[in-house]
């Protein structure tokens, strides 16, 4: 048997499906309209002003929480309903 052809057909069929992938989000990506807020301007005393409230609240640190808490959740339902659907829990 000739491991080295397995590799070969396993490379050559992730190298197709990942191009196939990127070529439709390439389709998708260009059919979406472009950002509204791409020629939007902050002043300058805004920025500073946002600076200093996000040094106070940590929006970045809020989002990453809530992400976390989000896929924690998501993945807590989905073993429920696969439970459920093998009948192991009520």
């Amino acid at each position: 048997m000739n491991f080295n052809f397995l590799g070969d057909f396993f490379g050559k069929a992730k190298d197709w499906l990942t191009d196939a992938i990127n070529t439709i989000q390439s389709a998708i990506m260009i059919l979406l309209p472009d950002s509204p807020f791409k020629g939007l301007e902050i002043p300058s005393e805004i920025q500073e002003i946002l600076g200093y409230i996000n040094w106070l609240v940590p929006f970045y640190m809020i989002g990453n929480v809530l992400l976390a808490w989000t896929g924690a959740i998501v993945v807590y339902y989905a073993y429920q309903i696969i439970l459920r659907w093998i009948k192991s829990i009520q």
